[in-house]
């Protein structure tokens, strides 16, 4: 079906060029911590905590703001399609679930064919071509020579076409004097072989703030990485500050070289921080000098705002300085309700619309956001363009993706043309519904507001059921990115329900796929495919609680307030093999696990200590 929106006279503000002239910026010289390996980084215990009752969510969840009366009406037509749909070609498990949640999906692909898929809290690396997969790495084992222990989370990952090299970030730590970003470049084209680590502070402006979402871009010299600062012991919507943005010079990470970096502070609107600034990637290539920064007013029950901020320029350079404007959509979006399982007590959060996918083609922007679809008040993909962001004036124009029955959120969206006058792009997202499981679609557009029919990825298998209280996390980002040497090849990263055995049977993980716009140029690298989802390989990492434990083993924590706590492995005389996790833990009830599969058969110990009274030592049993 053809879905055409009516797209109605785009206003804009008088006050849409306003230049941020008080932005801060600060000098940083970043030394190389340490180079690992993927492949040999071991033993490696996978230690995660799955926090099972749900973080606070704050007393305030949508900010309310003076909104003239809706003036646009959000209207769909829907004729015979014109947009052929995208074509699947190859698609698999990219990693399996780590018990952890949220799912925090992203990928990467190089042009040779290498796949890095990161989750909370692993790592997959597959070649394409020979159809071979690398062990699966935790977050934890990769970033051992630069962590003391503290939890990773919020993995993102990039490729970078013009050095044929990958760049991943994660975060560590919950409160301030734990909080750090960890940044890894490969040495090489292959991202199971080494990497060079750098860590950023996570209380950069000494003021007792921790680093939270990371999002990350690059230009032709430079990476750019934006992230949230928020109060310690808050909800991220209560506790959010401001978002900054790192700017440093990448080719230096590759060689292992001291990183140049510029940090970019204050960036505000009428004296209230922007918030959530979402890249916009380069749609066929890396561009080069600016960098463009998409946002909104994420927390709204009803806006058209849409922020475009501008990072002009390269580090050292006189005319390196970091402009904002307000910009007005024909299209509201809405806050979005949360999405429906098939069973009715336990939904899916969707957080909130911000933006969560942008790229820079043909001198326009196109985005991606979760919104409400006022047809049906189910959640949808919110799809907007941005004209001219170079010139004074730019324009808006929005979209709204139809959903009929379903729920779609957490979209992302590359590029799918080939040519100054080709728009076309393939947006990604997560769907589920009160009859469907959770799963992964796609929907090709051609940048005027017209779409595809929906192609189903993978349909869930189960509903998510980990977290108390009725909420379950539903990832709070996907993974998208085009294969830049094919022109109408894109790649995706997206979530699904999975059963696993023991205690997890009602789990989610990460799926890959391979997406085309020309049935006559599908590349497929390899006739015999599979992912890493055999029954074997299922059934190895099946968790076991409690003992005794044959792979992962779990242990459930019960905290009568937020706590420090240490998790040490000991051998069966009672010396410490390995400290496997040191973190704040703020939920009241948490479960604790790694793997054992690196241990022999016999006896060991797990010890719990924290700074208040907490000590637990938890006999360990491996058959």
């Amino acid at each position: 079906m053809r879905f055409l929106l009516a797209t109605l006279l785009v206003l804009q503000l008088s006050f849409n060029s306003l230049s941020q002239v008080n932005i801060n910026r600060k000098s940083f010289v970043i030394e190389k911590k340490a180079s690992v390996s993927f492949e040999s980084s071991s033993p490696d215990y996978h230690p995660s905590l799955l926090l099972t009752e749900m973080p606070k969510q704050g007393t305030k969840k949508m900010e309310i703001y003076n909104y003239p009366p809706n003036q646009h009406t959000q209207r769909t037509s829907q004729t015979s399609s014109v947009v052929p749909a995208p074509i699947k070609g190859l698609s698999f498990l990219g990693n399996p679930f780590s018990v952890n949640t949220p799912n925090d999906n992203d990928m990467a692909i190089s042009d040779s064919g290498m796949v890095i898929s990161v989750i909370n809290t692993n790592i997959f690396v597959k070649n394409t071509k020979t159809n071979t997969n690398s062990p699966v790495k935790s977050l934890a084992a990769f970033t051992t020579p630069v962590n003391s222990k503290h939890q990773e989370f919020d993995p993102k990952v990039m490729y970078d076409p013009k050095m044929d090299r990958f760049v991943l970030v994660c975060l560590v730590g919950f409160v301030d004097t734990t909080s750090k970003v960890i940044v890894g470049f490969s040495q090489t084209s292959n991202p199971a072989g080494a990497w060079n680590l750098y860590t950023l502070p996570g209380n950069p402006l000494n003021n007792n703030l921790w680093t939270d979402y990371p999002m990350i871009s690059m230009s032709e010299k430079e990476l750019f990485l934006s992230v949230n600062l928020l109060y310690n012991d808050s909800s991220w919507q209560t506790g959010f500050v401001e978002t900054i943005i790192w700017q440093m010079n990448k080719n230096n990470g590759y060689l292992g070289l001291p990183l140049n970096a510029y940090l970019h502070s204050g960036i505000k609107y009428n004296g209230k921080a922007i918030r959530n600034l979402c890249p916009a990637k380069g749609g066929s290539k890396l561009y080069k000098p600016n960098m463009y920064f998409v946002s909104n007013r994420n927390l709204a029950s009803q806006n058209d705002t849409v922020f475009l901020v501008n990072v002009t320029d390269t580090i050292g350079s006189p005319t390196n300085t970091v402009t904002a404007k307000a910009l007005v959509s024909n299209q509201p979006y809405y806050f979005p309700p949360n999405g429906r399982q098939t069973i009715s007590t336990e939904s899916l959060a969707t957080n909130d619309c911000r933006n969560l996918g942008a790229f820079y083609e043909n001198n326009k922007i196109q985005f991606v956001h979760n919104t409400k679809n006022l047809s049906n008040n189910f959640v949808t993909v919110n799809y907007g363009l941005i004209d001219n962001p170079q010139s004074n004036s730019p324009t808006v124009t929005g979209y709204v993706v139809p959903n009929g029955t379903m729920d779609f959120a957490y979209p992302n969206i590359s590029y799918a043309g080939n040519s100054t006058t080709d728009n076309s792009a393939i947006i990604t997202f997560d769907h589920s519904s009160s009859v469907d499981f959770p799963g992964s679609s796609a929907i090709r557009t051609d940048g005027f507001g017209n779409f595809s029919t929906v192609l189903r990825i993978q349909s869930g298998g189960t509903y998510v059921n980990l977290l108390t209280g009725g909420l379950e996390r539903w990832g709070d980002y996907s993974g998208s990115q085009r294969r830049y040497n094919k022109t109408n090849e894109v790649w995706m990263s997206g979530y699904y329900g999975y059963s696993f055995s023991g205690s997890y049977p009602r789990a989610h993980a990460a799926w890959i796929a391979q997406l085309f716009t020309d049935t006559n140029k599908v590349y497929i690298d390899t006739a015999s495919h599979v992912g890493i989802n055999s029954q074997t390989e299922i059934n190895s990492a099946a968790t076991i609680f409690p003992n005794p434990a044959q792979s992962v083993f779990s242990v459930e924590i019960n905290l009568a307030s937020p706590e420090y706590l240490n998790f040490e492995l000991m051998d069966a005389q009672g010396k410490r093999m390995d400290v496997l996790l040191r973190d704040w833990i703020k939920a009241k009830q948490s479960v604790f696990s790694f793997n054992t599969q690196d241990l022999t058969k016999g006896v060991y110990f797990l010890k719990i200590t924290g700074n208040h009274t907490t000590s637990l030592v938890k006999k360990i049993v491996i058959n």
